[in-house]
């Protein structure tokens, strides 16, 4: 007897986060059909001259390679945030973006948006301000071009001051009226208009779902969506995100709404973990190599080999953020494996101190499930656990950010009733490392030896 066929929804689910642009065709049972990764933004490029019309490039020469033999019913898009464009009523972008690393922004200290401080940058400083229709987030630049319906996304309305609030807007001289109206994530904002549909090989018509940041969408993609949960989100920047059913307060943490109302997202960021090991790439002669080979070089070391020291910032904390960072005691003995297993140290390291901190704080993380670049190499992932002391689950699609857009779809779509059912459905672990004791021993003794020569050396700068 012949099995009757189910003819899923066909979902595009695209995420651009700051280096790369992510795409596939997905279906309601998490499956990808079709899937691509193109690059967007190279380590060496300058934040304060990109170009913004690379995105549309990007989906350009994407959208048809990856979607081309299916039909689409709906296109969903995530990105890399806090990000703004200021456009023309007729989508045309003025000036560059401010992206979420460009230290271009006004100080209002006490605002909780992330946006306008660089709206207000932008209003005070570039010479196209007056010509700006909207100041939009990214991805929601995106939106707009596909729609022509400008938005911000929101998980809901205690998010809103995160991103902007209208009247504090009019408060600091910005216009209101060139801030877009609110859109929830998982609703449909608009369709592919006819003249989009010729560039893009989309039918017109195609309902386009608002999605929002990308990490809100790893955290759908992961499946964390319960008081406990954590998330490991690793791409330019890295983020530990712990579930939680309160907000919590703490040095060097960061609480946000979650994007499941009621609950909330506490957070160690370390800000520049992907572009640290992308900077190490380039200055060692190793652009091209593939990521899973040069951990292998680097795990080869012995346990006890002659090592130098990484420290990513001269600043506390020394191990978060990739600003004027220095290798002590290099020597003309070390080759570029021994370089490599002391950034990766102390990217681990950040990882480590983020979970100690998350603790203290009373979230407790008991293992993380990881996504992003970093979660397809077992060696890294591996070591991780061993780092870290808690077991480290990597699901089916490594890019979580396209299954949270998938979820949203479904929402929208109407074949999911909540995001979390969504999530049950198409979130698959397909395996657990768990730490090895003598592991954990070993990297616990190097951890303790890494703090306290980071504190010499903090010393000895303090004298200089």
């Amino acid at each position: 007897m012949a099995t009757a066929m189910v003819d899923h929804r066909r979902y595009l689910v695209i995420d651009i986060g700051t280096s790369s642009l992510k795409a596939a065709v997905a279906t309601s049972t998490g499956e990808l059909l079709s899937s691509i990764r193109r690059p967007v933004m190279g380590p060496a490029d300058s934040t304060a001259s990109f170009d913004g019309y690379r995105w549309i490039e990007a989906l350009r020469e994407t959208i048809p390679v990856v979607a081309g033999q299916y039909r689409i019913d709906a296109v969903v898009i995530s990105g890399n945030g806090p990000t703004v464009v200021a456009c023309d009523e007729d989508g045309r972008i003025l000036g560059q973006p401010l992206l979420w690393l460009d230290p271009r922004a006004e100080t209002l200290p006490e605002s909780r948006s992330f946006y306008l401080p660089k709206i207000l940058w932008f209003h005070r400083n570039d010479p196209h301000a007056e010509q700006v229709r909207w100041y939009l987030p990214f991805p929601e630049y995106l939106l707009f071009y596909l729609t022509g319906r400008a938005v911000a996304v929101t998980p809901g309305s205690e998010f809103c001051p995160y991103i902007w609030e209208p009247d504090e807007a009019a408060t600091v001289g910005l216009d209101p009226r060139k801030l877009p109206p609110f859109a929830g994530v998982g609703s449909v904002v608009g369709e592919v208009l006819r003249h989009r549909s010729a560039e893009l090989g989309l039918p017109a018509g195609t309902p386009v779902v608002a999605a929002g940041s990308d990490f809100l969408m790893s955290l759908i993609g992961t499946n964390c969506l319960k008081p406990g949960m954590t998330c490991d989100r690793a791409g330019t920047s890295e983020g530990i995100n712990y579930c939680s059913d309160r907000p919590r307060q703490a040095e060097r943490l960061r609480t946000l709404p979650h994007v499941i109302p009621g609950l909330y997202n506490v957070a160690g960021i370390l800000s520049s973990t992907g572009l640290l090991f992308e900077w190490f790439r380039e200055i060692s002669g190793q652009r091209g190599r593939d990521y899973g080979d040069m951990m292998l070089e680097i795990m080869r070391l012995s346990d006890d080999a002659d090592l130098p020291w990484f420290f990513p910032s001269l600043q506390q904390p020394g191990a978060w953020q990739f600003r004027r960072g220095m290798f002590i005691g290099l020597g003309a003995q070390h080759s570029r494996a021994e370089m490599g297993r002391a950034v990766v140290l102390s990217i681990g390291f950040a990882v480590r101190e983020a979970l100690e901190l998350l603790g203290g704080a009373g979230c407790s993380v008991e293992g993380l499930v990881a996504c992003g670049g970093q979660a397809r190499n077992g060696l890294w992932t591996q070591m991780k656990a061993d780092m870290t002391g808690v077991p480290v689950s990597v699901p089916a699609v490594a890019d979580a950010e396209l299954i949270g857009n998938l979820c949203c779809g479904m929402v929208a779509l109407g074949e999911a009733a909540s995001l979390e059912e969504a999530a049950a459905r198409t979130v698959h672990i397909v395996h657990t490392y768990q730490p090895d004791p003598a592991g954990v021993l070993r990297y616990a003794e190097q951890h303790h030896r890494y703090q306290a020569r980071f504190q010499r050396f903090q010393e000895a700068l303090a004298e200089c």
